[in-house]
């Protein structure tokens, strides 16, 4: 696999997904457990083995465990609190973006992580009238997007919705509709919110940060005792989680880069002892694969300890860990489609059962594969030739402006470096979209929409309209973002824009 395969989407962004995923009730504090133990009986080969295993199954369940803690519990600027919004008032770019991989440079976030196993969730949104594009959305431990409002989902007036947990009971606020209410799958959540930036003047830009500001979430006590409205942002508390945790948290946000095969099987043995992540008691090969686990230690009621592990042990728990990932993302890279030489994400045909896929998604961003009802994503890698995308050389996307991607909202091309941060360059741009061609921002020369991929601005006024920055001395990589997404953007029968070299 190449170096920047390799690379691709660390850690981030639903998902894009550790920034998108930015964001009162402290959660399960720190039970007592029994210290998990290895089966003694397990032969070296069956402990890598289940290693794979717990990689495979619970990787997304780590990540979701890891992100709440650095969200809701570690000091530092990701800090938010429990049962929050965080609304981002800026779009990323190439200095903000090094908190996280292949983000989008089209939308506002807004986002946090909630709780509901004391408290249902209320959610409001405003009214958005001016077409634009904006997204609520929320997806428990499992990566389960399980609620969905929008413009493309729910229409453009103002809304409001109650969350309540999977074994929640209790006396409903007045007025709530049978639509309103929604039971999520498990206690713990993440809330997502997009919306989309056009033309990027200033009168857009305001408009897209009253549309993040107006959306709102908070505990139903906290709702009720402001009158039945969300209070401002500045009037709710930042109230810290009391998640059980280990010191090394704080230094493994990153799952690629930081976090150990011993790091890992502590994380998910956390995960497992967490009442509020809500385990899928319908799921016999969840099951199946629990009592296996077992046996590594990994169990409800006991703690993985690392210090209790030998050094033979800990080598083929590194082999099974290691062995993991590679074959995860053989297989996540086998579920996508090819769609003219682009590689289509897409959930429409994903197993769920096909953890090992599943898990190569979630190594390469938390989050995915995201809900097809919302957005599809398609890699580049390489140009028409079959040649690795090389910032030393140039390349032209050409589009037919009447058959550009088709979409309900819009879509977006953003650009990267090997390892997936935006390109600095010397007018910020770092990704192009429809909104922007509907504004008028670029060349159309006889019906054609072609962008100049290349590290120099051409001399051409025209196309230097058009021209889409890349690294001078590096590979680069583009990852595009079809919002409502149409058929051929689903099934990857869409014949996409090849980058052709011309030197």
């Amino acid at each position: 696999m190449r170096k920047n395969r390799r690379k691709l989407l660390r850690a981030g962004t639903a998902a894009a997904a550790a920034v998108t995923l930015i964001p009162m009730i402290a959660a399960c504090g720190s039970p007592t457990a029994d210290t998990g133990q290895i089966d003694s009986s397990l032969s070296g080969n069956e402990i890598a083995d289940l290693t794979e295993q717990a990689f495979d199954w619970g990787l997304n369940i780590a990540g979701f465990y890891e992100l709440r803690h650095l969200y809701t519990q570690q000091d530092g600027p990701a800090f938010h609190g429990l049962n929050r919004l965080q609304p981002q008032l800026e779009l990323f770019n190439a200095k903000t973006s090094r908190v996280a991989t292949t983000v989008n440079a089209s939308t506002l976030y807004s986002g946090g992580m909630f709780d509901l196993s004391k408290d249902p969730i209320v959610v409001e949104t405003p009214a958005v009238t001016d077409g634009r594009y904006w997204s609520v959305q929320a997806g428990d431990q499992y990566a389960d997007w399980f609620f969905k409002a929008g413009s493309q989902f729910s229409g453009n007036a103002p809304q409001r919705y109650l969350l309540i947990g999977p074994d929640w009971h209790g006396k409903l606020p007045a007025g709530f509709t049978g639509t309103q209410i929604v039971r999520a799958p498990s206690d713990s959540f993440v809330l997502s919110a997009r919306i989309a930036v056009t033309s990027r003047t200033d009168a857009d830009m305001a408009a897209a940060r009253a549309v993040v500001l107006g959306i709102g979430a908070v505990p139903l006590s906290q709702w009720t005792a402001a009158g039945g409205h969300i209070p401002a942002l500045d009037q709710q508390p930042k109230v810290k989680g009391d998640y059980r945790s280990f010191p090394r948290m704080d230094q493994i946000t990153d799952i690629a880069k930081s976090m150990t095969a011993l790091d890992y099987l502590h994380l998910l043995s956390l995960a497992l002892n967490d009442p509020t992540l809500t385990r899928k008691a319908d799921s016999a090969k969840e099951i199946q694969t629990l009592n296996g686990l077992a046996r590594l230690g990994l169990k409800p009621g006991a703690i993985f300890d690392p210090d209790k592990i030998d050094a033979d042990r800990r080598a083929k728990i590194d082999e099974g860990f290691t062995r993991a990932r590679t074959n995860a993302r053989n297989a996540f890279t086998a579920t996508q489609i090819d769609m003219n030489g682009w590689r289509l994400q897409s959930d429409l045909f994903a197993d769920p059962l096909d953890y090992r896929a599943k898990a190569g998604a979630d190594d390469v961003a938390w989050g995915t594969p995201v809900p097809y009802q919302s957005h599809t994503i398609a890699y580049l890698f390489t140009d028409s030739g079959g040649r690795d995308l090389d910032g030393s050389h140039r390349y032209t996307l050409t589009f037919d402006t009447g058959t550009l991607p088709p979409t309900t909202e819009f879509w977006e091309l953003p650009i990267y470096d090997s390892a997936g941060y935006f390109i600095d360059n010397p007018i910020n741009r770092y990704s192009v979209t429809s909104g922007q061609f509907a504004s008028g921002a670029y060349t159309v020369t006889d019906g054609k929409l072609t962008f100049y991929l290349q590290p120099d601005p051409p001399t051409d006024p025209d196309q230097k309209r058009n021209w889409l920055p890349t690294p001078p001395k590096d590979h680069f990589q583009l990852a595009a973002r079809f919002y409502g997404p149409t058929s051929g953007l689903l099934d990857g029968t869409y014949p996409m824009a090849k980058a052709v070299r011309t030197d």
